[in-house]
């Protein structure tokens, strides 16, 4: 078994030096642009260029996050001149989430390593696959995967797989997050995250009150509960979204076991005390995991990890498959630590052999070998003179040639070959030593080197969009419906073409009685049926799907059906492996760029939801004529493996909804999706963009088709939706009380 990477962050070159001297066999950064944390220091070009030097010369490797979305231009414009640089240099690979940026890096730079990040929300082999197909080295697998999801993926797909096992959690899935970006603009999918789900929500249910949910958990917290009309989370429990620090430390042998090939430490933004301590921490126990024999972490580094840092205490995550209160730090978000003097980490150095020849009337002459890799540069200086009073002593030449203070060399054997009648200067001697340690660098880092062998063609914007006649955009809308209701009311308003059903709603023994109406319904309405799978698609859900399967191929071979939406890439693979026909992008496999349309397109995939964070002017840039532009629904905000009602009384299987308030008292749907076991957070309003004011910029922009999306409404809120989108359409006022126009006029940035 290959030996497993301990992978640890750097935020800064003095923590890159000190997490490489803990034991780090690889270290992950962020450069000045296109990093998952936009408001860190983050590396400057120089910094960057030296850090990747100074990772090689440990015989270590650096990794550099590209993994937010980019927009056409900052793909096609900055990417190139921001990665060339680097990729000259030797860096060792980038972690990316943006399909576009993928397909670019594999392009023009061939010899980069593609590492996907977890915000491409990989949970399973199905989507890893498509990954590795693609062309990607390693998956950074979803926080959310138990050990046997990631063995069995180990077993089914040949690819690197990196596991988180220490520092904070996101209570979402990563990728899956809006909640910073349509409340304040701050994209988390463009490193600007507010971590919103760190600030105080009280909890309620449907009738105001908090029912048997006081935030105490369990069937105690539910009797103590009662029904008095009170805020949620009392004693000072308010803090349902913030995850307390993930530490894995116990369970390395059980990860190595499953196959995880990294293993990596949060912590970019933390200070150079935490990321090395930690580092050490983990160094010490990775090796013990690895050697076998008995394991057992000691009570002493467990203290000293809480020390230097922790959110409440410490959860394993997910690895045991569990979900629940006990990973929430229900009272306070804080991250927090005993302040202690950092321990000393020493510069790392490579330890060389040198060989001096001084002979007068010949050129000074110094030979260093690199003892690891056996590389030898020999350097030459000046003709050495005769002595005319005291000759150079050897020791005087020794003790000046084992000075190599910052060169990142040490010497361990110096043999000089020097006459009695030299005389060498002493400023002499340490320009040749500095020389010939320049020389020896090189030489190492010569194998690393690489040139660019092309470059992207000066930027074109993407030809325009075919445009579909107007009336055909406001009269073939697509309704996502969480419900059977649902589907209902929509099957019966002539303004929708076709009807989707989303999955997530369904347990595995609902799940034909519910294709079987759906079918039924479109029938008898003469409407389209679309089948819309879950956000995230974990293995236990696609075997029950599987199960299923035959009664979606029965539905496949009828001439309503019209396919299928697909939010992951775990989806897309599983749909690509059963046979699956005509298969729509979710909005949340974003394409914000010409390219990462055309790495869709490439797959097979050209109708694609456009994406919820870009403006008019920038979807316009997009192909619109495959386009679906979601003209209603309350934006989902996170989707996430936790339940808010697990957390606060356990679970009950019964997809309670509830409700979060936060301190300007918005109050944001909850719903709990049982069947596939996630939460989805949504906005409080829905945004709407088929009224008069923005009817005109639809238009122009001229989508293939529109979308409303229906999960918190009862029948009376969807009447009321079509009922207003009718009077739009007549050009009269549409009399929707509270809404939100999205993203649709001001982006992110």
């Amino acid at each position: 078994m290959a030996r497993v990477e301990l992978l640890a962050p750097a935020g800064s070159p003095e923590t890159l030096r000190a997490v490489l001297a803990a034991g780090a066999d690889a270290v992950y950064v962020g450069g000045a642009q296109f990093g998952a944390r936009a408001y860190a220091k983050n590396f400057t070009e120089d910094e960057l260029l030296d850090a990747i030097d100074y990772t090689h010369l440990c015989g270590k490797k650096l990794h550099l996050t590209v993994n937010t979305v980019l927009k056409t231009r900052e793909l096609e414009e900055q990417l190139y001149g921001y990665l060339l640089p680097y990729y000259e240099r030797g860096l060792d690979a980038v972690i990316v989430q943006d399909a576009g940026v993928f397909s670019f890096v594999k392009e023009y730079f061939p010899g980069l390593a593609l590492h996907v990040s977890t915000q491409a929300t990989v949970t399973g082999s199905d989507g890893a696959q498509v990954w590795k197909d693609a062309g990607a080295a390693r998956i950074v697998l979803a926080r959310e995967l138990s050990l046997e999801e990631i063995r069995d993926l180990h077993e089914k797909v040949d690819i690197e797989l990196e596991c988180f096992v220490h520092g904070a959690l996101c209570y979402c899935y990563s990728g899956q997050c809006l909640f910073s970006s349509m409340l304040g603009g701050r994209s988390g999918n463009r490193g600007r995250c507010a971590q919103p789900c760190r600030l105080p929500y009280a909890v309620t249910g449907d009738a105001g009150d908090v029912g048997a949910h006081p935030c105490k958990g369990g069937a105690e917290g539910a009797a103590r509960g009662g029904g008095v009309k009170k805020p949620a989370c009392q004693s000072g429990e308010r803090y349902p979204l913030s995850p307390r620090d993930l530490c894995a430390l116990d369970l390395l042998p059980e990860l190595l076991a499953a196959g995880a090939s990294s293993l990596k430490i949060e912590g970019r933004m933390k200070q150079t005390a935490y990321a090395a301590g930690v580092t050490e921490i983990y160094r010490k126990y990775v090796d013990l995991a690895e050697h076998g024999g008995n394991y057992a972490v000691a009570e002493s580094d467990w203290k000293r990890l809480l020390a230097l840092g922790n959110r409440d205490g410490f959860t394993d995550g997910y690895l045991r498959g569990e979900t629940g209160r006990a990973m929430i730090s229900l009272s306070s978000p804080k991250h927090t630590a005993e302040r202690s003097a950092a321990a000393a980490f020493p510069q790392r150095k490579r330890h060389v052999t040198g060989h001096l020849r001084c002979m007068a009337g010949e050129a000074l002459a110094l030979e260093l070998t690199d003892e690891e890799s056996g590389k030898r540069v020999c350097v030459t200086g000046g003709i050495v003179q005769e002595a005319k009073h005291a000759p150079v002593r050897a020791e005087e030449l020794d003790q000046v040639l084992r000075q190599t203070g910052e060169t990142g060399f040490v010497v361990d054997a110096l043999t000089l070959d020097v006459a009695d009648n030299c005389f060498v200067p002493k400023q002499f001697l340490k320009a040749l030593r500095r020389e010939a340690s320049d020389a020896l660098r090189e030489a190492l880092l010569a194998g690393y080197r690489r040139k660019a062998d092309r470059s992207p063609h000066e930027y074109d914007a993407p030809a325009a969009s075919l445009k579909r006649k107007e009336a055909s955009v406001w009269e073939d809308v697509l309704a996502v419906c969480d419900t059977p209701g649902q589907l209902r009311v929509c099957a019966g308003r002539d303004a929708v073409g076709t009807v989707a059903l989303s999955l997530h709603s369904f347990f595995e023994r609902e799940l034909s009685g519910a294709l079987e109406e759906a079918a039924h319904m479109c029938r008898a309405k003469g409407k389209r049926l679309a089948l819309a799978l879950p956000a995230v698609l974990r293995a236990q859900t696609i075997r029950a799907y599987e199960r299923q399967w035959a009664c979606v191929e029965k539905l496949q071979k009828e001439e309503f059906f019209e396919g299928f939406l697909a939010g992951s890439y775990d989806a897309l693979g599983f749909l690509r492996r059963m046979g699956a026909e005509h298969v729509m992008l979710n909005a949340s496999l974003y394409t914000f760029s010409a390219r990462a349309e055309a790495f869709f397109r490439d797959l097979g995939y050209a109708d694609q939801t456009l994406p919820l964070e870009l403006n008019a002017g920038e979807l316009r840039g997009l192909d619109t004529a495959h386009g679906i532009l979601t003209v209603y629904g309350h934006a989902p905000f996170m989707v996430s493996a936790q339940c808010v009602n697990k957390t606060i009384s356990g679970c009950d299987g019964q997809g309670r909804r509830l409700y979060l308030s936060d301190r300007q008292g918005k109050r944001l749907p909850v719903k709990a999706y049982c069947g596939v076991c996630y939460n989805v957070i949504y906005n409080a309003v829905p945004t709407v963009l088929f009224d008069g004011a923005v009817r005109a910029a639809v238009e122009r922009l001229s989508p293939g088709r529109l979308r409303m999306d229906f999960t918190v409404e009862d029948d009376a809120a969807l009447g009321a939706v079509f009922d207003a989108y009718e009077r739009a359409m007549r050009g009269e006022d549409t009399a929707l009380a509270l809404f939100t126009r999205g993203h649709f006029r001001r982006g992110v940035q």
